[in-house]
């Protein structure tokens, strides 16, 4: 009788244990009609990165998305760059992102891919304007400076053509060089550079920090390399200005001593291998006597050939207003970059 009941009860729990597994039960009993609360369900993927992104609409909509996270931007801007698919408030906005991330070279690169798209004069005056700035850090503009410090120093107008007519010179220091010039600014510390290149002309200047200057200009007629002495804002003490035609060779030389940048006391030419000497006074003025035929064609003495007759003269000049300074030589004022 024992055996009949625990085989009944056997029975029933089998068939409890059965129902539970197949279902038709409320509660928390699982049904075959539902899923499989246990399984994973795999969902796609949110697409963020900009690469990622398959149409404009995208990118800008993401672009928007970012708020004022410059990187986050900077990473959309780019995608639709690579994507040729920028317009021009788009070049202008990364320009300024560069600017404020301090990378005025890649500042530059926009405003000038929207100058050549969108040509407008403010993109002009913004290149113009625009000084790029390098350390000792940046091997490739310390080596082209060293380049020209040597140059300079040595008088070398050939070595000085050849430094500003490579292409590394083209790619660190004269972008789009047939519609503006580029300007360069270097420092280490013993020496700063300015230098202000394009397609025509190149101008370098190198102030040592004990005011020592080193001018250089080169162009397609020729090159002039000049030194003197910076300080108080103003060229004082010495100077010297070579000018070399188109093959490098020297054919005038001025040697002068300035006080704020008027040449003063006296001065020394070397033209086409005769040598000159003037008299000056202490505004600049001219002391040699004049000849009447140059005053009537509107000129002004201003050396005698030591030894000799000839003499040099300034065309379009009066005695009276005339002054010997820094420009006269071919040296230009200098003015520091800020």
């Amino acid at each position: 009788m024992k055996k009949a009941v625990c085989a009944a009860v056997a029975a029933v729990l089998a068939v409890s244990m059965l129902t539970a597994c197949v279902g038709g039960g409320n509660g928390n009993e699982l049904s075959v009609e539902e899923p499989d609360m246990w399984t994973t369900q795999t969902q796609p993927e949110e697409v963020t990165s900009p690469k990622q992104m398959e149409s404009e609409t995208q990118l800008r909509n993401g672009l928007a998305a970012t708020g004022n996270a410059p990187e986050e931007k900077l990473a959309f801007y780019e995608e639709l760059l690579a994507r040729d698919l920028c317009n021009e408030e788009d070049y202008l906005e990364m320009a300024q992102l560069y600017a404020d991330s301090g990378d005025a070279v890649a500042q530059r690169r926009m405003l000038w891919w929207a100058f050549r798209l969108y040509p407008d004069e403010k993109y002009v005056h913004l290149l113009q304007d625009l000084a790029v700035r390098y350390t000792s850090e940046e091997d490739a503009a310390a080596a082209l400076v060293t380049a020209l410090q040597q140059a300079l120093t040595q008088k070398d107008g050939g070595a000085l053509r050849s430094v500003t007519e490579g292409e590394d010179w083209r790619e660190a220091f004269q972008e789009a060089p047939e519609l503006f010039a580029t300007r360069t600014c270097y420092e280490s510390e013993n020496l700063k550079a300015q230098i202000e290149s394009d397609g025509y002309e190149t101008e370098v200047y190198l102030l040592a920090a004990d005011g020592t200057c080193l001018y250089g200009r080169i162009n397609d007629a020729g090159s002039l390399i000049a030194s003197a002495v910076f300080s108080e804002s103003a060229y004082n003490g010495d100077a010297e200005a070579c000018w070399y035609d188109r093959e490098g060779t020297l054919y005038k030389r001025y040697q002068a001593v300035l006080d704020k940048d008027i040449c003063v006391n006296s001065l020394s030419v070397e033209y086409e291998g005769v040598t000159y000497a003037g008299t000056l006074g202490e505004d600049g003025s001219i002391m040699e006597e004049q000849q009447e035929k140059v005053t009537q064609a509107g000129g002004v003495v201003y050396a005698y050939e030591v030894g000799g007759r000839r003499y040099l003269y300034q065309e379009g000049a009066s005695r009276d207003t005339f002054r010997m300074d820094c420009e006269t030589l071919g040296l230009p004022r200098l003015e520091i970059w800020e």
